[in-house]
């Protein structure tokens, strides 16, 4: 099956045991287009969004989301991915919790959520921006392209400038504007899958053929709860920056925007870049 919408695979069931199941579709495979989906895993930003998910579900928990941080330790199969939720430490301003997925034997992801309730503070507010004009900007549909990864038929972008890959970028950063290819509106699970939803940016500033790597840990801070009118129609402003990349890992972190400017939340990814195969020598004889 690969024609899942976003919302069915955000939609979790009970197990039976007390955990949740989570459908696993090559509709949203890291694969690229160009081989088979089961190539690949569910892609990190969906991965996260499903652990916040479940911790607020299973523990019934209201207050905003403040912060997703997940492990991937082995890339899951797409088959049902069971969820399970344990309640580190509640209280009336902030909950911690445990979430661990997998299948059978094989785990998967873990993750830690924190949720917190509004309350009194210092008021020292992240800076708004004015983002580059929407309309400006080309779309650039990449779900298409025989390199890009299955999950991105779910996500409309358009980066600034338009895409600069391979060596065409001579900045450490990218600007790009992008939603969720239904076009609803930014709540707290979309922005979650969209801090993931795009190539690297050392793939903009290195040439041909690009280094492929997996992510070892995705860590999301939101500024509090997804205001309504942030993304009535789920375009939000994203940046993602390179901070490092040497000795076979990279640090990129991201910032999301409102429409208006206002920021929503930051993220940071730590990917280990795979050893490519060296070709075999021929046999003698």
């Amino acid at each position: 099956m690969t024609d899942q919408t976003l919302d069915e695979a955000l939609t979790l069931t009970e197990d039976g045991e007390g955990g949740l199941l989570a459908p696993m579709t090559g509709a949203f495979s890291n694969a690229p287009r160009m081989m088979p989906a089961e190539r690949g895993s569910p892609f990190g930003g969906l991965m996260a969004a499903l652990a916040a998910r479940a911790a607020r579900e299973t523990l019934g928990i209201s207050a905003p989301l403040r912060t997703v941080a997940t492990q991937f330790h082995i890339g899951a199969k797409f088959e049902p991915m069971t969820i399970n939720s344990e309640l580190l430490r509640g209280g009336r301003s902030a909950a911690y919790a445990l979430v661990k997925a997998g299948q059978g034997d094989r785990l998967a992801m873990t993750g830690l959520v924190t949720f917190g309730a509004a309350g009194e503070g210092p008021e020292l507010r992240a800076a708004s921006i004015t983002p580059p004009p929407l309309a400006d900007q080309p779309l650039t549909p990449m779900g298409g392209a025989d390199f890009a990864p299955h999950f991105l038929q779910h996500v409309e972008q358009r980066f600034v400038g338009g895409i600069k890959l391979f060596g065409r970028n001579d900045e450490d950063r990218m600007g790009v504007w992008m939603r969720t290819s239904d076009g609803k509106p930014l709540d707290e699970a979309r922005l979650a899958f969209l801090l993931d939803a795009t190539f690297p940016v050392y793939w903009t500033m290195l040439p041909a053929p690009p280094a492929i790597s997996a992510t070892a840990d995705l860590r999301y801070d939101f500024f509090g709860p997804v205001p309504e009118d942030a993304a009535p129609d789920g375009w939000t402003y994203f940046e993602f920056v390179s901070r490092d990349s040497h000795g076979g890992w990279t640090v990129e972190d991201a910032t999301a925007w409102a429409q208006d400017g206002r920021p929503l939340a930051v993220g940071r990814q730590l990917r280990k870049v795979l050893a490519s195969r060296a070709p075999k020598a021929p046999a003698e004889g």
